[in-house]
């Protein structure tokens, strides 16, 4: 689907608030706190919400068909239905929410812009997060983990660490951090003096293994004062299509 920019600017929009419904919907039914009874009570104001949304996307992605959508007219309240019934709304809520989402997200070039906010998003704040220069890659992969949870993104559900274990031409490979949902692997490497040269062979060599399962690849290289040339270091490594590098100086 080819979209003009406002049409493009109005269903990323638009995707950002399903996806705020959503993630709404799937905290409310993991809350093990709030007792059942209680726990499912907008279950009516979810449907209701999710209605107004799918009207709207079809609207932008400019369809006829029109998206599955509750009867909230004739839906009791919370006063007059049991939390089993509610609960049950709510699920559907949330599948027909991740539907419409995935339609969203198929007519705009999504995971790819995804992809390049977050290296820009760690090329921005990573060096502010770091106090003091680290002597571990370890350190740096700390700093990125939290900044990914203070961008919202959950371990085991978004992204996950050291895991996704394979092997490669008989040696074995785990990446830094994935985040399945955009087929992405993230590596991190502390560039010092005198490993220029390694560390090159060592990117290429994980580009040519990681390719083998993931679409993407985002190499965050923090550099403790070895990198003259930012766009010569990465020209080479980012003709690969779906690798990025993301330089960040110490």
């Amino acid at each position: 689907m080819n979209n003009t920019l406002d049409e493009r600017k109005a269903i990323l929009v638009l995707i950002s608030q399903v996806q705020a419904l959503r993630d709404t919907i799937q905290s409310t039914l993991n809350n093990s706190i709030a007792q059942e009874h209680s726990r499912y009570v907008s279950f009516k104001s979810y449907a209701i919400t999710y209605n107004d949304l799918a009207e709207r996307a079809r609207q932008v992605l400019k369809i006829s068909t029109v998206f599955y959508t509750f009867n909230t007219r004739d839906m009791k309240s919370y006063m007059g239905t049991l939390w089993g019934y509610q609960k049950h709304v709510m699920e559907q809520v949330l599948l027909c929410t991740k539907l419409l989402l995935s339609n969203l997200e198929g007519s705009v070039d999504f995971v790819n812009d995804e992809f390049d906010n977050i290296g820009n998003f760690i090329q921005t704040h990573l060096r502010a997060a770091i106090y003091q220069q680290p002597e571990k890659e370890t350190e740096v992969q700390n700093t990125i983990e939290n900044l990914l949870i203070g961008r919202g993104l959950s371990k085991g559900a978004d992204y996950d660490r050291e895991s996704g274990k394979f092997e490669f031409s008989g040696k074995e490979y785990i990446p830094d951090f994935i985040i399945p949902k955009m087929n992405l692997c993230i590596e991190v490497k502390l560039l010092k003096e005198g490993r220029r040269s390694k560390m090159v062979e060592e990117i290429s060599a994980d580009i040519t293994a990681y390719k083998k399962k993931y679409e993407r690849i985002l190499f965050i290289v923090y550099d403790l004062g070895v990198i003259r040339d930012e766009v010569e270091f990465k020209r080479d490594i980012e003709m690969t299509d779906g690798v990025k590098v993301v330089v960040v100086k110490h």
